[in-house]
Formats: structure tokens, sequence, C-alpha cells
């Protein structure tokens, strides 16, 4: 029977010191929190009497709600890193966030007239009487990927660099920059 009463005498012993660490963790907290206190004393009163004048009603204009102005300062707002984000994670913040037209409207898309390619080595554009070269074999739309056609649709943007009307008006309603040079369309 002596084991049993040397057992709980050592659970009791060790019972003591964690019950005194604790005290004495309590105690020094205590004494960090009031020097913390007296220290930031002012500061502390400041908060209280700004406390005391903020008013939650929505028509008090202490309290104002701003939307933030890009994603950019969204992310910087939340504390949210897009660059170390998963593919799963960036689409979920996308469904959040909504996404925002950077491209061009339709009716400044209708100010480029289309026209329509010819296939030969040296090819005349009507509409300016400036004289293009042409590389039938080398000439292929860097948004399809695929080679000009006789007769197709085509489309010149300011910047001179030409693209199927269809592949240029879809680009364009996504972005507003040309896709070889990144030279803004009407900027």
């Amino acid at each position: 029977m002596a084991t049993p009463t040397t057992y709980s005498v050592r659970v009791s012993s060790e019972t003591h010191k964690i019950e005194a660490w604790l005290i004495s963790d309590e105690a020094l907290a205590r004494q960090l929190q009031e020097e913390e206190n007296t220290r930031d004393g002012d500061a502390a009163a400041d908060t209280r009497d700004f406390a005391g004048n903020v008013s939650l009603e929505p028509s008090s204009p202490a309290v104002e709600y701003r939307p933030a102005q890009n994603a950019a300062q969204v992310a910087q707002e939340d504390s949210v890193d897009p660059d170390n984000m998963s593919y799963e994670q960036l689409q979920a913040l996308g469904e959040a966030v909504g996404t925002q037209s950077r491209g061009l409207s339709d009716d400044l898309i209708s100010y480029l007239e289309p026209f329509r390619h010819k296939c030969t080595f040296f090819s005349r554009n009507k509409n300016n009487e400036e004289y293009t070269i042409a590389f039938y074999l080398l000439c292929r739309c860097v948004i399809c990927k695929t080679t000009y056609k006789s007769r197709q649709k085509m489309i010149r943007l300011p910047c001179s660099h030409c693209y199927h009307a269809n592949c240029i008006t879809r680009w364009l309603k996504i972005n507003k920059a040309c896709p070889v040079c990144n030279e803004e369309v009407f900027g």
C-alpha cells in the first residue's frame, strides 16, 4: 500500500508545481498589462473619447463606407497575396470579387474598318493607297494561330498590326491593347 501513497504524493507535488507556475505566469501577465496601461494611458483615454463620439447610424458622417478602387487595393487591405494562391483559390477570389471589363465597347470597335485580305506577295491597300508587303506563308493571326486566307475579313489596328476581324473583335472586348505591341487602340 506504500506505492499508492507515494504515487499520490508525486501527483500532488506535480500539481503544486503546475499551480505555482500558473500563479507566477498570471502575476507576470497582470504586471505587464499594468505597465502597458500606464504607458499607453493617454492613448487609451483618446480611444475612449473617440469611441464615445462615434455613431453607427446610417446618417452619421463619422463612419463612411468606401469601396475599394481596384483589385490591388482589395488585396492590400485584406492582406491577401494572390501570388501565393493556388488556381482554385484564385478562381474563388475571382468569383467573390467579380470581374470588370477592361476591353473596348462595341461602339469603339465599330470604328475599326474591316478589309478583305489579298493572297499575293505584294498587295495594295486601297483605303490609304499604302503599299504593304505580305508574306503569305509567314502571315498568321497571332490570336488564333492560323494562316490568313484570301478574301478573309481582317482589321488593321492603328499600330498597323492586322488580325482576323472575328479574332481581334473578341480580343478587344477583353483587352484594349494590341496583342503584339501592347499599344492601346484608342489611347
